[in-house]
């Protein structure tokens, strides 16, 4: 099973993109409480995770049966209204990012996204992640 989960006592911020993600790519979002990752991850294969870094930064992790396979920073969130259908999964601009998720993730490669990563939340907003690897 596939689930999205934040850090322990995330900030407003994390845990509201941590929901957003989960219901754009159609996985739970799971609040961990005082359950460390270790104990999810047993009953469940992969987890995308979010928390907080420096500088209001967001760090997103990718674990596959306990290892991160895949991280980024996550430097600016820009949310604008969703003019287009909605679609499920994350729609990636670079080769390289598709890549790395596409093997995990439901990802659309689309050379001509307005951002690195876009995706269709809920209220009808379009949100696009500028990410560092």
């Amino acid at each position: 099973m596939t689930f999205v989960t934040s850090s322990r006592k995330p900030s407003s911020e994390v845990r509201k993109l941590a929901k957003e993600i989960a219901f754009a790519l159609d996985l739970p979002y799971t609040q961990r409480g005082k359950v460390g990752l270790r104990m999810m991850d047993a009953k469940d294969s992969i987890i995308i995770f979010l928390s907080n870094a420096k500088r209001g930064d967001m760090l997103f992790d990718l674990t596959v049966s306990g290892k991160i396979v895949f991280s980024m920073l996550i430097t600016d969130v820009l949310m604008s209204e969703r003019i287009g259908p909605f679609r499920r999964g994350f729609i990636i601009r670079e080769r390289e990012l598709h890549d790395a998720l596409s093997l995990h993730l439901p990802v659309i490669f689309d050379a001509e996204a307005p951002g690195p990563i876009v995706f269709s939340g809920t209220q009808k907003i379009q949100y696009i992640l500028q990410v560092a690897i």
